[in-house]
C-alpha cells in the first residue's frame, strides 16, 4: 500500500502489443476507480521461447513485496516456469495474493482464455462450414502445449466430420514467421495441395497466405487459409486473417473483478474467458476491420516517429558513451525522448577497481543518475524504499510506472522507470529502445572509463619508478622534450635540484634492504611533496634523483623544508634519513642544455657531500 491506496503489481512482456497494451489500459483505469495503483514490471526481450535467460528478468526482482497488495503474472507472456515460480516464492514470502494469466501454479488464483474452445470455433467454421476436402494443420513447437492442445482440438473436430487423421495433415511452424515460411514451402512440394490450412496463431497464417500468393497460388479461392488469437497485425493483412480474438478488455475486467476479490481475503479464484471468434477474407467470408483510426494512427506513429527516435537517440548515445566525467554524460541524457524517466544504476559500476560490470560484484548500493523530474543532472544517493524521486508527483498523474531493467554484457547494472502522464501506444512501444539504447550508453561510458583507467595505469606504470613513484629517465625526459617544445614556457626560470640519499650503505648494513628501500621511498616522497605540482621529479637510479622547476623557486626555503621533514622522518624511523642536494638555474628556452645544468647541479650536491664526509 502506497499513500492509504492498494498497489496491484503487473509481471509482463511487450507492453507495446496491441493486445497487452488494451489490456493494460483498461486494467490501470478500473483500478483507478476502485482507488489502487498499478506498477507494470516488463520484459523487453522473449526469454521462453528460445531458451535465453537473461538477466534483464532482474526487473521482477524490483517489485516491492512490502507495499504490494496484489501480483498480476502474464504467464504465456513471460513463458519461462523458473522466472514466474521466483516471483511467486518471493509473492509468498510476503503473504502478497498473486493471479496468473493462462498459467496454473499451486496456491494462486488463474484467470485463463478457454483457447481450446475459442480455436475450435475456427476449426469447425473451417470444416464445417465452408467443408473442405484436405485440411492441414500448420502446429506452433513440439513440446508447447498451447500447441499441442489446439492438434487435439483438430484431430477432435477433423473425426467428428468423417475425417481420418495421420501425420501427413500437421506441419510445425513454431509459431513464428521463418520456420511457417518453411513448412508451407515443404507443402507445396507434394503433388496435392491442402485446401484448407488451418494455423495455430495470427502471425504464422499471415506468413502462410504471404508463401502461397507469392507463388500464386490464391486465398482463399485455391487453399483457405485461418489464424488464431486475433493479433492487430491480423486484419491489416491481405487477406484479413480469419481468426478467435482473446479480447484484453474482457480479460481486464475479470483480473479486476479477481483482485478486488483478494483484497476481500478470497483465495485461489478461478475464472475463463471465451475468445470471440472473427470470420476474414482469408477464408472466403466478408471483410472484418480493425478499428481504422486506431490502425493508422498506430502505422504513423511507429513508422515516421522511429525513424526520427532512433537517430535522436543514436546521437545521445555516442555523447554519454564519450563523456569525460559521470556529470557530464548525465546532461546528454536530457532530451525529449527522455522526458518522464528515471535512471538508477549500481554505484559499483563508477568504482574503477571493483567494477560491476567487470568483477564479481554481487547487487549493492544504487545511485540515481538521471531523474527528469529534477533540474539538475548529477549522481544522487538513491533511497529504495521512495521506489523512484518524487514517487507521490509521479502517481497523482494516474496513469502506471513502467519498470525495465537496464542491460548490458549479460548484466542488469540497473533499471529505468518511465511514467507517462497518457496512455499511448507510442510510447510504451519506445520504451524497448529507449532502454536499449541507455543501457548500451551506460555500459559504454563505464567500459571507456574503465579503460582510460587502465590505460594510465599502464602509462604510470611504464613511466613511473616502482619504489619511489617519481618519473623514470626515460618518462623524464619524454616529459622535458614536451615542456621544451612548448614555446610559451620559454623565458621561464629554471631550477635544477639534485638529491643524493646519505649513508644508504649503513642503512642496508645496520637496518637491512628493506629500510633502505624505505628510506629511499621517504626521501622521493619528500621530494616530491616539497617541490611545485608541477615539478618534474624523477629518480635517475640507486638513491640519486632529481627535480626541474619551472618558474621562480627559493631554493633556500626549498632546502630548508626538506631538511626539516628528513629529519622528522630520522625521528620516526629510527635511523638518519638525510641527503646531499645541490640545485643549478638557468633560462628555460631553446639554447638549454639539459646535460650542462644537470652537471652543474651535480658538482653542486657532491661538494655538500664530500663537507659532510669531511
Amino acid at each position: 500500500m502506497i499513500n492509504g491506496k492498494k498497489l496491484v503489481a503487473l509481471c509482463t512482456y511487450r507492453i507495446y502489443d496491441s493486445q497487452v497494451f488494451s489490456f493494460i489500459t483498461e486494467l490501470n483505469r478500473l483500478l483507478q476507480a476502485d482507488d489502487c495503483y498499478l506498477f507494470i514490471y516488463t520484459l523487453n526481450s522473449e526469454i521462453g521461447n528460445n531458451g535465453d535467460e537473461s538477466d534483464e528478468t532482474a526487473v521482477f526482482d524490483l517489485v516491492p513485496f512490502d507495499k504490494t497488495d496484489a501480483v498480476v503474472i502474464m504467464d504465456e507472456k513471460i513463458k519461462s516456469r523458473e522466472v514466474v515460480q521466483h516471483i511467486l516464492d518471493r509473492a509468498n514470502e510476503h503473504d502478497v495474493p498473486a493471479v496468473i494469466i493462462d498459467g496454473e501454479y499451486e496456491n494462486t488464483s488463474i484467470v485463463k482464455f478457454d483457447y481450446a474452445k475459442g480455436f475450435e470455433a475456427v476449426v469447425r467454421h473451417i470444416i464445417e462450414y465452408h467443408k473442405v476436402k484436405r485440411p492441414h494443420f500448420m502446429a506452433g513447437k513440439r513440446k508447447s502445449p498451447f500447441s499441442n492442445e489446439r492438434i487435439e482440438v483438430f484431430k477432435k473436430v477433423i473425426t467428428e466430420n468423417g475425417f481420418t487423421f495421420d501425420d501427413s495433415m500437421i506441419s510445425y511452424g513454431d509459431f513464428w514467421a521463418e520456420p511457417s515460411r518453411k513448412a508451407t514451402l515443404e507443402l507445396l512440394q507434394r503433388p496435392i495441395l491442402p485446401d484448407a490450412i488451418i494455423c495455430a496463431n495470427d502471425i504464422m497464417a499471415i506468413n502462410v497466405c504471404d508463401v502461397l500468393q507469392t507463388k500464386g497460388i490464391r486465398v482463399p479461392d485455391e487453399v483457405i487459409v485461418s489464424g488464431f488469437d486475433g493479433v492487430e497485425e491480423a486484419f491489416w493483412s491481405k487477406p484479413g486473417i480469419t481468426t478467435s480474438k482473446c479480447d484484453s478488455i474482457e480479460l481486464a475486467v475479470t483480473i479486476t473483478d479477481v483482485v478486488l476479490s483478494l483484497f476481500k481475503g478470497e483465495r485461489n479464484i478461478i475464472k475463463w474467458i471465451q475468445p470471440r471468434f472473427i470470420e476474414n477474407d482469408s477464408c472466403g467470408c466478408p471483410h472484418s476491420d480493425a478499428d481504422p483510426l486506431l490502425t493508422v494512427s498506430g502505422i504513423n506513429d511507429r513508422f515516421y516517429h522511429h525513424q526520427d527516435d532512433v537517430h535522436v537517440m543514436q546521437g545521445v548515445t555516442a555523447k554519454i558513451m564519450s563523456g569525460k566525467s559521470s556529470d557530464e554524460s548525465i546532461k546528454y541524457i536530457r532530451n525529449h525522448l527522455t522526458s518522464h524517466m528515471c535512471i538508477v544504476a549500481e554505484k559499483s559500476c563508477f568504482d574503477l577497481e571493483n567494477n560491476f560490470l567487470f568483477e564479481n560484484v554481487e547487487k549493492g548500493e544504487k545511485v540515481v543518475i538521471y531523474d527528469w523530474y529534477s533540474k539538475d543532472d548529477e549522481v544522487k544517493p538513491y533511497n529504495p524504499d521512495e521506489i523512484i524521486p518524487h514517487l507521490m508527483d509521479v502517481l497523482d498523474n494516474g496513469y502506471p510506472l513502467i519498470f525495465n531493467c537496464l542491460e548490458y554484457m549479460g548484466k542488469a547494472p540497473g533499471f529505468i522507470c518511465y511514467s507517462y502522464p497518457r496512455a499511448e501506444t507510442i510510447d510504451y512501444t519506445k520504451t524497448t529502445s529507449l532502454t536499449y539504447y541507455l543501457g548500451m550508453a551506460l555500459g559504454g561510458y563505464v567500459i571507456n572509463k574503465y579503460q582510460k583507467y587502465l590505460r594510465d595505469k599502464l602509462q604510470r606504470t611504464y613511466q613511473h619508478d616502482g619504489l619511489t613513484g617519481l618519473y623514470n629517465r626515460l618518462a623524464f625526459l619524454e616529459k622535458f622534450e614536451e615542456l621544451h617544445a612548448d614555446s610559451t614556457n620559454h623565458g621561464k626560470k629554471a631550477t635544477l635540484v639534485m638529491l643524493d640519499l646519505n649513508g644508504l650503505k649503513q642503512i642496508n648494513d645496520s637496518f637491512g634492504h628493506l629500510s633502505g628501500d624505505e628510506a629511499i621511498a621517504t626521501v622521493a616522497k619528500i621530494l616530491k611533496d616539497s617541490c611545485p605540482p608541477d615539478a618534474l621529479c624523477v629518480r635517475i637510479g640507486g638513491d640519486e634523483m632529481l627535480a626541474l622547476i619551472l618558474g621562480e623557486c627559493d631554493w633556500d626555503l626549498l632546502k630548508k623544508t626538506m631538511t626539516a621533514r628528513m629529519e622528522e622522518a630520522t625521528r620516526k624511523l629510527g635511523y638518519t634519513v638525510a641527503a646531499s642536494m645541490g640545485t643549478a638555474s638557468t633560462v628555460f628556452d631553446a639554447n638549454m642544455n639539459l646535460d650542462t645544468v644537470i652537471g652543474l647541479a651535480d658538482e653542486q650536491m657532491y661538494k655538500m657531500k664530500k663537507e659532510k664526509r669531511k
